[in-house]
């Protein structure tokens, strides 16, 4: 058994005796014995196989961690087992490399895995030796690798990439409530922000020159522009109201301070969707020949964005639900893994220290699967909040 600063190799295989297919009997506790273990402890690694585990909980939840965390796993296929075949799957799916497969030597490997390299052992009237100094090779070769072994390893990360940036469609919410203020929210929320009615006020992460997305560009800022704009019949607009109220605002200004909250009407998103307001906060500089820079500290904008929202000059317009982008994370080119415990935190932080705030809940939108996993990342262990059902 392991202790606190052994490093666990986890063992996938049977237990007891078992007979294969044709007849012939495994006894797996002496492989798992006589075999496995010692190259293992020579090697610095605790054993551990699934009937060990010994915490509290669900035994299926924690094998499957000890399956993606353990630097060293060694798979006994012989019995062409589904349990055993499955955990290998989960194991080559989370872990590159150091998966040991074994066998006993009657056992056919089959199609699926016959370009695997395998080590056969004999049965117990063999010689154990062989077998025992190859497990202790193959992990010494693996850990000093970075070759994967896992056939699908590689494959999986890839489409997982693709999978993180796809656009979520179907709306949900995640709430959460702060522990001291049971009466506000803090909500991860996905799908399409058109499909939202009545949050009060949509923040419009912008640049600092304050030049709204062209129409048809993939923004939030085009999507504001061109929702809120005055349509004809034909859909063509007429007047880009959010855009030009925008600029009047700015009085002549070529560009703002960084953390700038800028407020303007919905336009025709009063209508359509009963927005309030539309809060244009200045996000990211431009920068002549590199393009657009996220500002150093934009969880700013959060903070002043709320406030804002009890200003007295707005108090009045009841503004109690504010939804915020992943806010530097478009243009800006900052990891949303980086921005999302920023933006979440200060939003938190400004409702903690102002409980007589007018704002009742704070929705963060989640555009794709890889920030909604950021955000997520990022609650689960904030203090001062607590999940809802």
């Amino acid at each position: 058994m392991s202790t606190p600063r052994e490093k666990t190799a986890f063992v996938i295989m049977p237990f007891g005796k078992k007979k294969d297919a044709d007849g012939n009997e495994i006894d797996f506790d002496f492989v798992y014995r006589d075999i496995i273990q010692e190259p293992l402890e020579a090697l610095g690694f605790a054993p551990l196989r699934c009937d060990e585990i010994t915490q509290a909980g669900s035994i299926h939840q924690d094998m499957f961690k000890h399956i993606a965390s353990a630097e060293v796993a060694v798979v006994d296929i012989s019995m062409l087992n589904p349990n055993v075949f499955y955990e290998l799957g989960v194991r080559h799916a989370l872990r590159p490399s150091v998966t040991i497969l074994i066998k006993n030597r009657k056992t056919v490997v089959p199609f699926n895995i016959q370009d695997e390299r395998v080590i056969e052992y004999p049965g117990e009237s063999g010689s154990l030796r062989d077998a025992r100094d190859r497990i202790k090779s193959f992990v010494e070769t693996g850990l000093r690798s970075n070759t994967p072994d896992s056939p699908i390893f590689n494959i999986l990360q890839d489409a997982r990439k693709d999978w993180k940036t796809e656009r979520i469609g179907q709306p949900k919410d995640y709430p959460y409530r702060l522990t001291s203020q049971p009466n506000k929210r803090i909500c991860v929320i996905t799908g399409d922000i058109r499909e939202r009615r009545n949050i009060d006020v949509w923040v419009n992460s912008e640049n600092t020159n304050m030049q709204m997305s062209r129409f048809y560009d993939k923004s939030l800022s085009a999507m504001i522009r061109y929702e809120g704009a005055e349509k004809d019949e034909n859909g063509e607009v007429v007047a880009d109201t959010i855009a030009e109220e925008l600029a009047a605002s700015l009085k002549g200004r070529q560009s703002v301070t960084p953390g700038s909250v800028y407020v303007t009407g919905a336009g025709a998103l009063a209508q359509t969707r009963g927005v309030k307001k539309i809060f244009h906060a200045a996000t990211v500089c431009g920068v002549p020949g590199s393009g657009y820079q996220c500002m150093q500290d934009v969880e700013k904008c959060v903070a002043n964005a709320l406030a804002r929202l009890d200003h007295p000059l707005l108090k009045d317009e009841g503004l109690r639900t504010i939804v915020f982008p992943m806010m530097g994370t478009g243009a800006g080119g900052t990891k949303v893994e980086e921005i999302a415990p920023r933006l979440i935190r200060a939003a938190v932080s400004y409702l903690t220290n102002n409980p007589e705030s007018i704002v009742e809940t704070v929705y963060f939108s989640a555009w794709n699967y890889r920030d909604l996993e950021a955000c997520l990342a990022a609650l689960r262990p904030m203090d001062g909040i607590e999940p809802l059902p």
